[in-house]
């Protein structure tokens, strides 16, 4: 397995990186995924193409959740805040402080690659692009 870096294009569509942090209530928390799941799985299989990648943010040692995370596709941030509404996850209460901002995914395994040629380039774009 070659550990070459590929470029790929960058992605057409926006990007933002949704943040959404648990209630403090740490067993109320655990409740509230546990009962609205099903929900949650749903809706972001049914739009799954929005999402580059998603998942849970997990306490130090791995046994608790702090939150989710998901950089979403998007066109604007009301276009993700109303995506995000969407989710059981979003409406039933479960999270207590929620982030979203335009981030670029610029390089992993998510998108299969980096975006950039050489890092000249990035530098004269003074950082507007990545």
């Amino acid at each position: 397995m070659s550990n070459t870096c590929p470029v790929v294009p960058r992605l057409e569509s926006t990007t933002f990186l949704v943040l959404a942090y648990d209630i403090a209530d740490t067993a109320q928390a655990l409740k509230l995924r546990d009962d609205f799941m099903e929900g949650h799985l749903s809706h972001t299989e049914a739009n799954w193409t929005r999402y580059v990648t998603a998942g849970p943010m997990r306490t130090d040692d791995g046994q608790g959740f702090v939150g989710s995370m998901f950089l979403v596709r998007g066109t604007d941030k009301a276009d993700v805040e109303t995506l995000m509404k969407g989710d059981p996850y979003f409406r039933c209460g479960l999270y207590g402080r929620v982030e979203i901002v335009p981030a670029v995914a610029a390089i992993g395994t998510a998108i299969g690659g980096r975006i950039w040629t050489d890092a000249a380039r990035l530098k004269s774009n003074a950082g507007a692009k990545a």
